[in-house]
């Protein structure tokens, strides 16, 4: 909490020397409401075994309030807090806690026109999210949050942001109402990097990037059987995005990992995708899709080097709700490792108001999980994964979808039962906008 406190008195601090005149507008405050109600039920997507009974049934209900405050016209406060719980059919439920997502102080022309600060609790996202979105994997699609510092020097094509990252496993720098001690990831992870985007020309822009993270303090215990010594990675990727003719784009990222583990295990490993699009205009917007997507595997013939993809910050359903829960018994929940996947996929928006998905995946792994064989096998086909959505608008206001995974597990498990997940959901945001002079006559 201390260095929260700190950086955010030095930033007021710098805000006073960036105040701009008093003849200028101050952009209008914000407040927002969301209320988000999800139905999920899912079967089998743990040991993909109908032996045992897992299936579970329970309704999300997620409340989201938060205000953007301009205190000057280059700087803001934001303010965010969030609370989600879930009932569990059939299981004693609670009333969850209430914790801020959001408390950060933005700086437009920090000390020259070509820079800006943001710092304090904040969402970050990056390309895909491939290497950087999610903060808080263990309390699920509640946040995403990091408690970070962003630096960006903005130039005509390009930007460059420096990052600095500290995450607790347990919330620490903001109070709780209604605490419940939620477990945010098994470590404390912090990180040091650069993320600079350039605009090559008005069909192509590339993006690359360096990481230095750290993972340490895990809480499992060095008893269980997950446990994580402390480690350092360095990531260093780039992404090219590409405009081609005829309606057809490509996009591909790939980075490399190297690092060490205690006690003086070296790390080195690769992630990484490619895919093409293909867009037609008419008579309904739609597009296809088909791409792959590697992240390198630890080899168990191995043991003095790591070669398993660290997701660093993207622990979180990019290409699966469902699967993320399988995951746990490998590495961690949502933990994207030792995984490489083919995917095709044909999306549809037959009217302004509707947008339907369809998307498979062949899923493999390269090399056997070789721990636990009463849930896994000595294969490396993860299994073939089909996926359906309809996204839908009611009203400015409320939206929704209703997505369909399941899953048929190849010979990477040894349960050969189809798993499957289904989610209806509800939204609710309604934002308020009002003039600056609304707080001043207050």
């Amino acid at each position: 909490m201390r260095r929260t406190a700190l950086l955010l008195v030095a930033a007021s601090a710098a805000a006073q020397q960036t105040t701009a005149p008093p003849s200028e507008e101050k952009p209008p405050i914000e407040i927002g409401f969301e209320q988000r109600v999800r139905n999920e039920n899912w079967n089998n997507i743990l040991d993909w075994s109908d032996q045992t009974n897992d299936q579970r049934n329970q309704i999300r209900y997620r409340t989201r309030l938060w205000t953007r405050i301009p205190v000057t016209t280059n700087i803001e406060f934001a303010v965010g807090i969030n609370q989600e719980t879930n009932q569990i059919i059939g299981a004693d439920n609670h009333f969850d806690e209430f914790a801020f997502e959001t408390a950060y102080v933005h700086i437009n022309h920090f000390f020259s026109k070509r820079l800006s600060l943001r710092v304090g609790r904040q969402n970050l996202m990056k390309g895909e999210g491939f290497i950087l979105l999610e903060g808080n994997p263990w309390d699920g699609s509640r946040t995403i949050y990091h408690n970070a510092a962003v630096l960006t020097y903005n130039s005509k094509n390009s930007t460059l942001d420096f990052i600095g990252i500290y995450d607790p496993a347990y919330d620490r720098f903001l109070p709780r109402f209604h605490d419940q001690h939620r477990l945010l990831e098994e470590w404390t992870e912090s990180a040091l990097g650069t993320y600079y985007i350039r605009n090559l020309n008005k069909k192509t822009a590339l993006e690359a990037y360096y990481i230095y993270k750290r993972e340490f303090r895990d809480t499992r215990g060095i008893a269980a059987p997950q446990y994580q010594p402390d480690r350092h990675v360095q990531t260093t990727g780039a992404r090219l995005i590409r405009q081609l003719p005829r309606g057809f784009s490509s996009t591909s990222e790939f980075a490399v990992q190297r690092g060490a583990q205690q006690t003086n295990i070296p790390i080195a490993a690769w992630g990484g995708y490619s895919y093409v699009k293909k867009s037609f205009a008419a008579p309904a917007k739609s597009y296809i899709q088909a791409g792959y997507w590697g992240m390198s595997g630890d080899d168990p013939a191995t043991p003095g080097r790591i070669e398993g993809w660290d997701p660093i910050f993207s622990r979180w359903p990019k290409w699966s709700e469902l699967y993320i829960y399988s995951q746990f018994r490998e590495k961690g929940v949502a933990y994207w490792t030792n995984t490489s996947m083919w995917q095709a996929e044909y999306g549809i928006a037959p009217t302004k108001k509707m947008d339907l998905r369809l998307t498979y995946y062949r899923m493999d792994a390269f090399h056997p999980f070789g721990r636990t064989p009463a849930a896994f096998g000595n294969g490396t086909m993860r299994g073939n994964m089909l996926q359906a959505r309809m996204g839908f608008s009611l009203s400015r206001d409320l939206s929704g979808h209703v997505l369909w995974e399941n899953l048929w597990p190849g010979d990477f498990y040894t349960g050969k039962d189809m798993g499957y997940f289904l989610r209806f959901e509800l939204i609710y945001q309604h934002r308020w906008r009002l003039p600056a002079q609304w707080l001043a006559a207050r």
